[in-house]
């Protein structure tokens, strides 16, 4: 008989950050008989709108749904362009495909991942309506320039800010500066109600569309009589309640990604050729997860997963996706490195200082060992 050592502990790529509370607040909704948007959802929606200084918050079902909503309530020309990073998730390019608009891909910046501003202003044409900045891996675009270029040729801006609730660009909460913007609560985001998403905007009629679009085309449930075509883009309020006790928990969430960031960065000093994901210097971050570039990533992906640690790929360019490729092919260089180069490590709660030190330690073994 042969002694083996016991199997690693597996570090996944991701774990929610759930206890009692949440189970507390979704039992309180369904003894209270109110499972379809109610009370929880319009004190949710008001502790958001005072956290982000944002005039006026709706939700939608998810993060895809609410950019889709969003683009309803803008009324864009059907075939018109919206330009989008390629480095992004698919949601992002879908949510305009299906508002009948044409996605135009924008490369981006090596170093922070988001959108290319010079890129940007250079693919805008006579037909373009729209810009849909996103907000990678949580923090925040360089959205200043971006609403620079907007507003000097008259384009409306959706801001995908899916990664970056609790996220500030100088002081100003993502999500705040374009027409509308977009927040997930996803499983795997900063806070969650397992799906769902909310979205801002100051204007006050804008909000109105979206009242009516998302509620059927009535301005309040329990009549029949529909002024305008619409929707039921609602939640529940199970979810809601959860996001109530999610909200709470931000500041800690926030502290204890941040902690982790830090970790990392200094256990992978110097080490190969890894290269991590910069922060622009007027965006805060919530780290969505670790993220950072190197040549060696399939070899890398592979030695982690035989140690039972989870690391994650870089989205695949949109201007690659089968559905999405234009004729003639375009090229947008860094978007397609990091799609070859990127791998993220986890930074959930659950990850403790050993977690993140023995990860580090595997990546450092690995270059030791080329």
């Amino acid at each position: 008989m042969t002694n083996q050592e016991p199997p690693k502990k597996r570090i996944t790529q991701v774990d929610l950050f759930l206890d009692a509370e949440e189970l507390e607040k979704v039992e309180r909704s369904v003894m209270d008989r109110w499972l379809t948007e109610g009370p929880n959802a319009a004190k949710l929606a008001e502790l958001i709108r005072d956290y982000t200084k944002t005039k006026h918050v709706v939700f939608a079902p998810n993060g895809t749904l609410g950019l889709f909503l969003g683009l309803l309530g803008l009324d864009l020309p059907r075939g018109s362009e919206i330009l989008i990073p390629a480095f992004t998730f698919y949601g992002s390019a879908m949510s305009a495909v299906f508002a009948g608009l044409k996605p135009v891909f924008v490369d981006c910046y090596p170093d922070t991942y988001n959108i290319d501003v010079e890129d940007l202003e250079r693919k805008i044409t006579p037909a373009t309506r729209a810009i849909m900045p996103v907000h990678i891996y949580g923090q925040m675009c360089d959205i200043e320039r971006v609403m620079d270029v907007a507003n000097r040729h008259g384009l409306a801006v959706i801001e995908d800010a899916a990664q970056a609730f609790g996220v500030h660009f100088n002081g100003k909460h993502a999500g705040t500066f374009g027409n509308v913007g977009v927040f997930s609560f996803f499983s795997d985001k900063s806070i969650t109600m397992g799906e769902g998403s909310a979205l801002f905007t100051q204007d006050d009629a804008l909000f109105e569309r979206l009242k009516l679009l998302r509620n059927q085309g009535r301005p309040n449930s329990g009549t029949f009589i529909h002024p305008e075509h619409g929707m039921n883009f609602r939640i529940t309020d199970l979810q809601a309640g959860m996001g109530l006790v999610q909200f709470g928990k931000l500041d800690r969430i926030r502290s204890r990604r941040n902690e982790l960031w830090r970790l990392y960065a200094s256990e992978l000093a110097g080490v190969g050729d890894i290269k991590l994901m910069q922060v622009h210097p007027s965006s805060d971050v919530i780290p969505f997860r670790v993220a950072f570039t190197t040549a060696h990533k399939a070899d890398l992906e592979a030695f982690m997963r035989e140690e039972n640690i989870e690391t994650r790929g870089f989205f695949y360019p949109m201007h690659l996706q089968p559905k999405l490729k234009s004729d003639p092919p375009v090229s947008l260089p860094v978007s397609e490195k990091l799609s070859e180069t990127g791998l993220c490590l986890p930074v959930h709660h659950h990850i403790s200082d050993d977690d993140a030190r023995r990860v580090a330690a595997t990546i450092r073994t690995f270059f030791a060992n080329r």
